[in-house]
């Protein structure tokens, strides 16, 4: 029987093999003739494994290099009697993030110990720089023992609250709550970081830097939004109205980054069952308190006075918490029509870093990643799309500036519509720029895999042009100098009608993602205007499936 493969021999020697056995080679020269045991070819490996393989190991030899590093210069600085004199023995020591205490106090904007003791930010008008010379402390975020402080000391109180809405913590009902949560709703919630907040929810949850239990109950309510179990579904009120008891009573009281995030779920939740003043206010107080806590300057300013930021990954977890708040930001002020909170001009975080996913979060990845969905491909397209949606809310953010002026839309309408035509290329090359993964083609078929977090964004994107366009495609239907608004308009609802007719054979819109909700809104808006009766009830009928999960779906119904 012939080999498909040369023997080694031959391989060796790059001679031309018969590829019997054995072959005519080896036994022409006398030699013992041997095959490789497995006869087929081997896959090659691709540059993109192999690279993503260097990545981590680089990833790990700098976090136990810097954890050293930190840690040495860190002890220093506790150590030393003296601050100015530290300060000079300090500046060539400490890794490539390392402020030195003398740096920060020249700054114009400081992390200072508030009255809880915890650090808070200050910028350059504030009443607090009269004193920071004298009350400037690097040790401010660690308790005696040199540990860093972790979430306020409220167990006990957390007992009492969740035994009056009927929760254990222990109970299987919170992991279900939260598996569903991080398989449906994270990739549009990006602004908890879920490796480090599992890896502290499953460890003794003490000194947690990113878990809280006010934290761990706002997950559960909007996770048990998504259960198919309606008893699961009206315990998600139990755990909302636990949440939002713990944040109110202990929320304020001492910032934190789980603060932050706990607020933010809370208020998407608010917002998706129609509460939209209320759900206005928990954002506001969670980006204020963000703002508190510095998240709008890059974290290597802040290393040499927050203990917390421990390692290279503390500080790439603080920037990807940073950019979820900000697109988050977006997504609020695009759904109310608000002005945004969180400008591009004024935050000084780096992009995101890609960091290494872990083998067991396996049965906590996101729908369209577990090993049960298939193959698809290298490259998984959660941290692209999430890349690719913070350039989105950049160009959000400048529509929203845009179209709020009334006073630039009555005195130069010219000007006005130039500006909307210069978003729609900003629009256009966004959409070109998308990586494959990250792409859909609505002309495939439609039983084509539909990676929920692509159709999220991808619904983002055209219920953001029809939104910026609308206003302009209706001005006067008869004017043909406004007919481009009108085709971005019609085009974008097309396809959202598209996005939601597969995403609701593959999945069901019980399971839609909040994007989906304001998309299937701006579609029917634009339909009533430009489409058929027929289209008009398909939206509408898609808005009635998933009001089951976003309450306000029958409010925009109606």
């Amino acid at each position: 029987m012939e080999k498909k493969l040369s023997c080694k021999r031959c391989q060796y020697r790059k001679l031309k093999c018969s590829r019997t056995e054995p072959c005519g080679s080896c036994t022409e020269a006398g030699k013992v003739c041997e095959y490789r045991e497995v006869d087929r070819k081997r896959r090659p490996v691709s540059a993109k494994y192999v690279m993503e393989l260097e990545n981590r190991v680089a990833h790990l030899e700098a976090l136990l290099a810097e954890t050293g590093a930190v840690s040495g210069a860190r002890a220093a600085l506790l150590n030393a009697p003296d601050l100015d004199n530290n300060a000079q023995g300090s500046s060539t020591q400490g890794s490539q993030h390392q402020l030195s205490p003398t740096n920060s106090i020249n700054c114009s904007d400081n992390l200072e110990p508030g009255p809880e003791g915890s650090l808070v930010y200050h910028g350059p008008t504030s009443i607090v720089h009269t004193r920071l010379r004298q009350s400037f402390n690097t040790t401010a975020n660690t308790d005696p023992d040199g540990r860093s402080f972790g979430q306020p000391s409220i167990d006990s109180s957390f007992e009492q609250i969740a035994e009056h809405f009927g929760i254990t913590i222990e109970d299987e009902l919170v992991t279900n709550a939260l598996m569903l949560f991080f398989k449906w709703q994270y990739p549009q919630f990006m602004f908890i970081y879920r490796e480090a907040f599992l890896r502290d929810h499953f460890s003794d949850r003490q000194n947690c830097k990113y878990w809280s239990s006010g934290l761990l109950l706002s997950v559960c309510a909007l996770g048990l939004l998504m259960s198919t179990n309606s008893l699961h579904r009206r315990s998600s009120e139990q755990f909302f109205s636990a949440a939002e008891t713990m944040l109110i009573v202990f929320g304020f009281t001492r910032p934190s980054i789980a603060t932050v995030q706990a607020f933010l779920c809370l208020a998407f939740y608010e917002i998706g069952r129609g509460n939209l003043s209320k759900g206005w206010g928990f954002s506001g107080v969670a980006f204020r308190m963000a703002q508190d806590l510095g998240f709008q300057r890059d974290p290597k300013f802040w290393i040499s006075c927050d203990t917390s930021l421990a390692t290279t990954e503390d500080i790439e977890i603080r920037r990807r918490i940073f950019w979820g708040c900000y697109s988050s930001d977006k997504l609020i002020s695009l759904t109310l029509g608000r002005p945004v909170y969180f400008s591009n001009d004024d935050a000084e975080v780096e992009n995101l870093e890609r960091l290494p996913d872990f083998p067991e979060l396996e049965y906590w990845l996101p729908i369209g990643f577990d090993s049960q969905q298939g193959d698809f491909g290298e490259t998984k397209p959660l941290v692209p799309c999430f890349q690719k949606q913070i350039e989105l809310s950049r160009i959000i953010e400048q529509m929203l500036v845009t179209i709020s002026s009334s006073s630039r839309k009555a005195q130069d309408p010219r000007a006005y519509q130039a500006s909307l035509e210069s978003l729609n290329m900003e629009m256009t090359r966004w959409q070109t720029s998308l990586p494959d993964c990250a792409k859909w083609n609505k002309w495939e078929p439609s039983s084509a895999l539909l990676i929920p977090s692509v159709a999220g964004l991808h619904l983002l994107f055209h219920g953001t042009r029809i939104a910026m366009n609308f206003d302009a495609a209706v001005l006067d239907i008869t004017e043909p100098a406004l007919q481009n608004f009108r085709d971005h308009c019609v085009s974008s609802a097309q396809d959202i009608t598209s996005l939601v007719r597969r995403y609701r054979s593959q999945y069901g819109l019980r399971y839609a993602p909040f994007a989906l909700v304001y998309s299937l809104a701006q579609a029917s808006r634009c339909m009533s205007f430009f489409g058929t009766d027929d289209e008009v009830k398909y939206l509408a009928k898609a808005m009635s499936e998933c009001s089951s999960t976003w309450e306000i779906g029958h409010q925009l119904g109606s």
